[in-house]
């Protein structure tokens, strides 16, 4: 870190000098035009105009370098949430058409991705993506109402012994990736260019972790929402749940289920009171879990179903606590340090 001192010159305008070697590395000559942006904080940064900020590379990957076309699928994947804008797969021989089949399905995972041209030894993906319509926090709001919905009708389907309901919730949970890939492409976009920083709604750097983290911590919501579905499947309505456990299922649910909606408002409105009260409802969560344990050990005769609930109830459970790592990205959201002020005598 430099301090430079700040000159005046005539006419009452301030200047003051770049570091050399910055020049030098940006080969940048007397009379070129700089781009300055001040951002929340008050600090400045600067570009070169002529290049600006960075754009994502475009990307080619070799078909035979992938024996396992899962491997080459979960490269494009990859690169469509690190912020490619065109992925293309090139072969030396003509691509087989059911590996140009699979990779195509690839467009109902990544939103915005389509087939830009196509060629017997060759496929190019462009993203399509209005930044503008996909602001983080409309997509988390997003997010949030589809894992509320998911853990709503777990539990529905459990309580009620609805088998169908659960194979529903365990099928659009799969979407759920969906939201997670965009909302993660959408943060690494921001993290690079400012421009796309302020169409998406994030201030700085900063900030875009705390949208990381909650991204990552919905998508473990979703996965346990998916997870009791998938269990209670298990099943095959081997032994109905009688209605003292079902209640106490529900009762949990629902004091986890405001938690997981708390948890995501604090980190949008940035509520440090509403993070902390999530926090605090944590231990209310494991006595309700230990009591319906034990309720469950002692009215469940078949092993299977008695492990299997215990399962449904943990998975409610680690939907609390990652309700309670949203509060805290919540507190890291919202508490900044102090700015310190670098001075030189």
């Amino acid at each position: 870190m430099e301090v430079r001192k700040l000159q005046q010159i005539k006419g009452g305008s301030f200047i003051i000098s770049l570091p050399k070697r910055w020049v030098e590395k940006k080969k940048l000559k007397r009379g070129k035009g700089i781009t300055i942006i001040e951002d929340d904080d008050g600090s400045l940064r600067l570009y070169p105009l002529a290049k600006g900020v960075a754009e994502p590379a475009e990307v080619k990957l070799t078909l035979e370098d992938f024996p396992d076309i899962r491997d080459l699928e979960y490269c494009i994947k990859t690169y469509y949430v690190q912020g490619s804008s065109k992925i293309s797969v090139v072969s030396k021989e003509m691509i087989p058409a059911d590996f140009k089949k699979r990779l195509k399905i690839l467009r109902m995972e990544l939103p915005g991705l389509e087939v830009a041209e196509e060629e017997a030894d060759r496929i190019d993906f462009q993203v399509i993506v209005d930044l503008s319509s996909f602001s983080l926090k409309s997509l988390i709001e997003k997010t949030s109402a589809f894992s509320l919905n998911l853990q709503r009708d777990a539990i529905k389907a459990i309580t009620e012994n609805n088998l169908q309901l659960a194979e529903e919730v365990i099928e659009r949970s799969r979407e759920a990736l969906r939201h997670y890939r965009i909302t993660i492409r959408q943060t690494t976009l921001a993290s690079f260019n400012r421009s796309i920083a302020k169409k998406v709604g994030v201030r700085d750097s900063r900030e875009c972790v705390t949208f990381v983290l909650i991204t990552r911590d919905l998508s473990r919501l979703i996965y346990h929402s998916f997870s009791m579905a998938r269990h209670f499947r298990a099943l095959n309505g081997k032994e109905k749940i009688s209605p003292e456990i079902a209640g106490a299922i529900k009762e949990l649910s629902s004091v986890v289920y405001n938690m997981q909606k708390d948890a995501v408002r604090s980190f949008l409105e940035k509520d440090v009171k509403l993070a902390i009260s999530v926090m605090n409802r944590m231990n209310d969560v494991r006595s309700r879990e230990e009591k319906l344990l034990t309720v469950i050990l002692k009215k469940i005769r078949d092993v299977e179903t008695a492990v299997t609930l215990s399962h449904i109830v943990r998975d409610l459970r680690r939907i609390a606590g990652f309700s309670v790592a949203i509060a805290d990205d919540a507190m890291n959201r919202a508490l900044t340090p102090f700015k310190l002020s670098v001075t030189s005598d």
